[in-house]
């Protein structure tokens, strides 16, 4: 199946998927968000794929949601199956590898923390800049990586996290400094995703719903909590002001 804004790649069951606005800093417009969603709802029980590695084109991983089109569509793109497209990622049954390098910031940053495992380039920078303009930041995706306590601690301090701290921090499990980091995902993918698929479906089940309590509804939870932003009118004026700061 080919896609608008994504590339994908079958390599000896590793599906790698790679998000392709490379001219927008693959920014996260609605057709990339459902897009993704398609891939990994597709997947769920395809048995050619055992596992998938999130790869981006361009210099960077992800810009985060497209404020553009946040700004166009008057916040609606905000709100366009926000839990669909989270639950889809974060509760797919198989590894997820992903790929950083340049920057993964907001959404991006949320984008890149679906990975099981998460291999990162030396410059790779990692950035929570919601709180800048007004927004909550998703606490439920970073918490899975360390905590609730820590991030909430990183959201309010809104900065840019690099990769070395990222990694003494758990966000991130690998910096690498070879020739093809690409090709060290898709072996990192391979072996992971070496065991019982049904065992693999278990495991992630257990980790994403045990410790925190259930994955889908501390989502659903986290999203009903921000419609209070959504519906202030100021919160528009917010991120009109915030996008043209960062245009500029």
């Amino acid at each position: 199946m080919s896609y608008e804004c994504l590339l994908t790649d079958l390599n000896d069951k590793i599906l790698v998927v790679t998000l392709n606005r490379p001219q927008k800093s693959n920014a996260l417009n609605i057709r990339i968000r459902d897009e993704l969603e398609e891939v990994f709802d597709s997947n769920r029980e395809n048995d050619d794929v055992r596992a998938i590695v999130l790869n981006s084109s361009g210099k960077h991983f992800s810009s985060g949601y497209d404020l553009e089109e946040v700004v166009r569509t008057n916040l609606q793109s905000f709100r366009h199956r926000i839990l669909e497209y989270h639950n889809s990622l974060y509760n797919f049954p198989k590894p997820v590898v992903t790929v950083l390098k340049g920057f993964a910031s907001a959404g991006g940053f949320d984008l890149a923390l679906c990975g099981d495992y998460i291999i990162s380039e030396k410059k790779a920078m990692l950035f929570r800049p919601e709180i800048r303009f007004g927004a909550p930041p998703l606490l439920t995706t970073l918490a899975r990586k360390v905590g609730p306590s820590k991030a909430l601690t990183l959201t309010l301090k809104g900065d840019p996290i690099r990769s070395v701290s990222a990694l003494e921090l758990g966000i991130i499990d690998e910096i690498y400094e070879g020739e093809n980091i690409l090709q060290h995902a898709i072996q990192t993918a391979s072996r992971l995703s070496q065991w019982s698929p049904k065992m693999l479906g278990i495991l992630k089940g257990i980790s994403n719903n045990y410790f925190l309590g259930s994955l889908y509804e501390n989502l659903r939870k986290e999203f009903e909590e921000f419609i209070f932003f959504l519906e202030d009118p100021s919160f528009l004026v917010q991120v009109q002001n915030y996008a043209k700061n960062i245009s500029q």
